[in-house]
């Protein structure tokens, strides 16, 4: 052939190459065994030749008879063996297997490539190990942190049921005293009583608000249907029959139905609506919204928007934790339960919850559901 080498031979070239290469016949003699192969493996050519690899390197180094049938059905065949070095040593082994084949088809030797992947195998295992080890230290912590989570729930909500009656007894002795010795009490003593009964109060709410978070979080939720613009509606309803003297602009946009426990995703509205109601008390011009918009990555969120006093937007990461407060009791009246209460609920549904704001210019809070 015009432009070939008359020195080039094949077999230098599986014979120099650095990856291992043997030549057996069908009945898996070994017919080559290059310089690769010696190096791999330990054995020498000499050695190697005229025997199969079962005899060099254990029997689980030779193709089994099914293995054999498909690399002769197949022309080729690539799998792991396992080989016994002559020093005792275990290898994986890689075999890529091709059928070389006369000019009628008639296949007469097999040339397989050999790679030591014993090492990668041997990491994979172990990280398999070092994982399943992980998983269970992860399980292990996480049933650590449920049950000491279930304590605390448990504490709470025993402290909080416990404390009812003893505040209930105070605030009640309290309005006896005080209407007992209506006769005798300056103003600064009905003061006095009337700030006891004011703290007394204030603290019932609060355990009032650590029941409500101890029921939520052990509340089977209820998989329904929910129209939250109507159930919107509802609230800001309410909300204005309380207050009919004030002037507030309403909007309320249609959404989609929502799946989700209808009494807890009321209570949601009814602490943001709620809000939002309180905190544009001071404005001539008070607007509340309620709607929903697609986010940037697809998402869609529902929000309740003011134009009320706002907040720093430094603290609002402090919004949504339990007694955190942005505004002094003083400015607005409240627990600081609300909006733990509303993160933990939209958590339950797969959802998220934030807000945006600035002082003097309103709020917008934001949540998505699953």
């Amino acid at each position: 052939m015009e432009g070939s080498d008359p020195n080039y031979d094949s077999s230098q070239v599986a014979e120099y190459t650095r990856e291992a290469i043997a030549l057996h016949d069908l009945d898996q003699r070994i017919l080559f065994w290059n310089r690769g192969a010696e190096r791999l493996f330990g054995i020498t050519r000499e050695l190697a030749v005229g025997r199969t690899f079962a005899q060099l390197l254990g029997e689980s180094a030779a193709l089994s008879a099914e293995a054999f049938r498909a690399l002769l059905a197949n022309g080729e065949w690539t799998g792991e063996l396992e080989c016994i070095s002559p020093t005792g040593q275990s290898m994986m082994i890689e075999r890529y297997c091709t059928v070389l084949r006369d000019e009628s088809g008639a296949p007469h030797s097999i040339v397989t490539s050999n790679i030591d992947v014993t090492e990668q195998r041997r990491a994979e295992k172990e990280i398999v190990l070092l994982s399943n080890v992980m998983e269970q230290r992860i399980r292990h912590r996480t049933a650590q942190l449920e049950e000491s989570n279930k304590d605390l729930r448990e504490f709470a909500y025993s402290l909080a049921h416990d404390l009812r009656a003893p505040l209930s007894s105070i605030d009640g002795f309290s309005a006896q005293l005080e209407l007992r010795l209506a006769q005798h009490l300056d103003d600064k003593s009905r003061h006095y009583l009337s700030r006891v009964r004011a703290g007394v109060r204030l603290m019932a709410d609060l355990t009032d608000g650590l029941l409500g978070l101890a029921d939520i979080a052990n509340t089977e939720l209820l998989h329904q249907q929910v129209d939250l613009s109507a159930v919107a509606r509802a609230v800001l309803e309410r909300l204005q029959e309380t207050s009919p003297a004030r002037a507030v602009t309403v909007v309320v946009h249609e959404t989609e139905p929502v799946r989700g426990d209808s009494r807890l995703l009321a209570d949601v509205l009814q602490n943001l609506l709620g809000n939002a109601w309180k905190f544009t008390a001071n404005k001539p011009d008070a607007r509340i919204e309620f709607g929903g918009e697609v986010m940037e990555q697809g998402t869609f969120a529902f929000f309740v928007r003011d134009n009320g006093a706002g907040f720093d937007p430094d603290y609002a990461h402090k919004l949504f934790g339990a007694f955190q407060r942005l505004h002094t009791s003083r400015e607005f009246e409240g627990t600081g339960i609300g909006l733990a209460m509303v993160r933990k609920i939209i958590s339950r549904h797969g959802g998220r919850v934030w807000a945006e704001g600035r002082p003097n210019e309103g709020a917008t809070f934001w949540f998505t559901l699953r």
